[in-house]
């Protein structure tokens, strides 16, 4: 029996990855997974959803604590007994990202799943980008802010995120050779880029 399909989606803030994601699941039928995961690693780690959603994707520094959660993350063991609760936070939703893997085919987005699930076979690893001004654009109307406050929020959010996907892949976050595909979300809008993904998924299930 073959594996579940999965759709693993990175994106940057304001490229509208996360919509694209919720209808390439829906139109495919399949589970959709995006902070859903914090409640879930919650469960697993003791740790409280607020304090995972406020502490996903910071980096902290230091040599033994880089250690450590590589050494728990490679190894497969987990306990936060042992582990900064930053660490806790990654290696818990890399096991729900597994567990989600192992049992049913879903859109997973962020959370370096793509990495998590590296060489499993009927997975499509997919990044979403968008020009700098389409991103201003969308958040601007998303979050009823002005432009400065839109190109600080992007600068922040993608700074976090390619620094979370640095320090537990060692790959650049955003580069294609990473990926199956990379997007221009503002190429053909958020619909048709779903669309385009809901057509390579089922040649994928094809193949």
């Amino acid at each position: 029996m073959s594996n579940p399909l999965i759709i693993t989606i990175g994106r940057e803030y304001g490229s509208g990855g996360h919509q694209i994601g919720e209808i390439v699941a829906k139109k495919l039928g399949i589970a959709f997974y995006d902070k859903q995961i914090i409640s879930l690693a919650a469960q697993k780690s003791g740790l409280s959803d607020e304090f995972i959603a406020n502490n996903e994707q910071r980096v902290k520094s230091g040599l033994m604590q880089n250690l450590a959660a590589s050494a728990a993350y490679s190894s497969g063991f987990f306990s936060s007994q042992y582990l900064p609760l930053s660490e806790s936070i990654f290696i818990s939703q890399a096991q729900v990202i597994r567990d989600i893997a192992a049992k049913e085919s879903a859109v997973i987005v962020g959370r370096c799943a793509d990495y998590i699930l590296a060489g499993r076979q009927n997975t499509i690893n997919v990044f979403i980008h968008a020009p700098k001004e389409a991103r201003v654009k969308r958040i601007m109307a998303l979050y009823h802010l002005d432009e400065a406050a839109a190109l600080k929020a992007i600068a922040t959010s993608d700074k976090e995120r390619g620094n979370h996907y640095f320090r537990y892949t060692d790959l650049k976050w955003g580069k294609a050779q990473n990926y199956d595909l990379c997007v221009n979300s503002a190429l053909m809008g958020v619909e048709k880029t779903a669309e385009m993904l809901v057509s390579l998924a089922g040649i994928e299930e094809r193949a």
